[in-house]
Parts: C-alpha cells; structure tokens; sequence
C-alpha cells in the first residue's frame, strides 16, 4: 500500500498562522527573524556568532548533569564541541511526560536530530548539536501525570506538588505493575518495562528519569539533554530576571507585539505584568509579595520563567539557531520578537515539528 502524502492545509489541523508561516507569508516577516530554509541558516549562523555565550559555564554544566548516564561517544563529542565558536545547537523541548507521554514528544526529538544532520551536510565548517530542554520546573501535574494506552488511562497518583522535575518517584512500583498488565507479554513489551523500571525505579526525582530515558532512546544520535533548573545557568539570566519581576520591563515589549500579532491571527499565550513564578519546596507560585535586587542576585534559581521567559533564558545560555515546536509554540515565540530585540538577542529560526 502507497502512503500518499497530504498539506498541512489540507489536514484542517494547522492555524492560519502555522499555515502562512510555512508559506513564508510577508505578513508574518516583522513576527520572525528568518523563515525556515536552509539557505537562511547561513544569516542565522552569522547572526549567533556575535552574541556572547558563556560556553564554558554551559559546557561544565552539561557535564555535571548528564555524568550518570551512559553518553554515547557522540553525545560527549557534542557536549566537548560546544566549547567552540563554530558550534550550535538545535533545541526542542517538553514537558515531563510519564514514559514519554503523547507521541509528538518523540515527534519533536526525531525533527531536531534530523534537522542537526542536514545542516551538518549544508555547513560543514561548523558544528550542531541537537538539544532536548526538559521542562522541570513546569508545575501542571495533572498534564504529565498520565498516558492513555490501548484504551486505558495509566495514572500516576501523587499528592506532592510545586516543579514536576524535582518531584520524587514514590509509588511508581504501582505504576508499572498496570503498565505491564496493559502491554502484555512480548519481547518489545518486556524491553520497554525493562528500559522504564530503570528509568523510574533508579532515580530519585522525575528530571532524573526522564534524563535517562531520553538518552537511553536518542542518546546514539547525539541528543544532548538540558536542565534549565541550575544555579549556573539562571546567575546568567539575573538582569532579565531583575528587568521583569522589579520593573516590570517586558509587558510593554510583549503585549505590543501581541496586540499586532493579534491583528491577524489568534495571540497564544497571556501576557502578564510580571512573567516569572518563584520556586521553593514544593511550590511554584505566582510572585505577588515585594521581591529585592539582593534576593534575585543571591537566588537566582529561585526565580522560574513561564512559557514567555523561558524562550529568553533559553535563547541567553544556549549558542541556539533554531527551535523545533508545534503549532502552538511557534505561536507564542513569534509574540516575543520585540521582546528579542529589545535585549538584543538572536530570534531564532522556528521549525514546525513533524506530524503522522
């Protein structure tokens, strides 16, 4: 049987923005930097290079945070490269999902890694690195907290709360003892159960497993796993942190670029006066008391970025090109270009994910 292939336009599942996006409508061009071509990463590439990344903190970093884990020798070759100027890297991220979650994560991982070996043909004089920036201080549970298999939802019942990265696995016994049950008996399913039972039962927290379990899947071709949770990595990101919760110095910025992204299509994501939540045990909540200069320097991963933010903390610590999303996402990035060039930051190239 013949698999034909059909538009996005005539799935009726796009917007009218991904769709003029991916038709390079001129409407969109003050929303982006560049649209997405190859020939348009030279620009891009160019672009990236003058923008100043602390590669050596980054690279310690990556180090640090993947130094459990089994790296293939691609992995490491790709985390030791990001120490050169003619490296960079393509980024998709996720949330948390339990054992990967609806398949458009694996979607996503699959895009980066074969965007990574087509612009490694293209630009052989430079390096790309495919990065997966996991989602750990996102705090919706109860979207993360389940899979649908086969008819039957598998949940994972747990009362805690606050970042879903630093949660602790407690009762996932439970959990896979249902998953065995629902996949059965066979071969795959006995390789899946065993790759689980390693990745939950073995770590302490869910970014641990989920680290684990995305480089166990991608880690032979390169993938390189990010935790934007790290005191190093948000002390870069102070005087953003310091513009938002302090003066407030985005709203105007993002809403304006809403507002008119708004002409024409559908704004994604709400923009607030202050776009950052504040992390302590167990909690991630909404900064409504009165935060000092001192606190934010002395703490600055206390302070978390929502869905706004963190494409600019994302896009401050990483030598990124390119971001590797759905609809949705390439949505919400394209309300922040003002907001990029304001800090005089990259805007990235967006790519829309695959889809089957």
């Amino acid at each position: 049987m013949k698999v034909s292939e059909i538009s996005y336009h005539e799935t009726n599942k796009f917007s009218n923005l991904v769709l003029d996006y991916l038709n390079k409508d001129a409407k969109l061009k003050p929303f982006v930097n560049h649209f997405p071509t190859l020939d348009n990463f030279e620009k891009q590439i160019t672009e990236k290079k003058t923008h100043s990344i602390n590669r050596v903190v980054l690279v310690d970093v990556l180090s640090k945070q993947n130094a459990s884990l089994s790296l293939s020798e691609k992995s490491k070759l790709n985390i030791e490269s990001l120490k050169e100027n003619s490296t960079f890297t393509v980024t998709t991220g996720h949330q948390l999902c339990l054992f990967t979650g609806p398949l458009y994560f694996i979607y996503k991982i699959i895009s980066t890694i074969n965007l990574v070996e087509q612009l490694e043909k293209k630009y052989p004089n430079n390096n790309f690195a495919p990065v997966f920036w996991m989602a750990t201080e996102d705090h919706d549970f109860q979207e993360i907290n389940h899979i649908h298999l086969f008819g039957k939802k598998i949940a994972w019942d747990s009362k805690q709360s606050g970042a879903v990265g630093r949660m602790n696995l407690d009762g996932f016994e439970s959990l896979l003892t249902e998953l065995k049950s629902v996949l059965g008996a066979s071969e795959n399913a006995d390789k899946l159960i065993s790759l689980f039972e390693k990745s939950y039962l073995n770590h302490g927290n869910l970014a641990d497993a989920t680290r684990y379990l995305v480089n166990e899947l991608f880690g032979k071709y390169g993938l390189v796993v990010l935790d934007g949770d790290d005191k190093r990595l948000k002390e870069q990101f102070i005087p953003i942190i310091k513009k938002d919760v302090l003066n407030q110095g985005f709203e105007k910025s993002i809403t304006k670029c809403s507002e008119d992204l708004a002409t024409k299509y559908k704004s994604q994501a709400y923009v607030r006066p202050i776009n950052f939540f504040k992390l302590s045990e167990g909690k991630r909540e909404l900064i409504k008391d009165k935060i000092s200069e001192k606190e934010i320097d002395n703490n600055p991963v206390r302070f978390s970025p929502n869905v706004l933010l963190r494409p600019l903390y994302q896009e401050t610590i990483l030598p990124n090109i390119a971001y590797i999303g759905g609809g949705s996402e390439v949505s919400y990035w394209m309300q922040l270009k003002a907001a990029f060039l304001q800090e005089d930051i990259p805007f990235p190239i967006l790519i829309l994910r695959n889809s089957v």
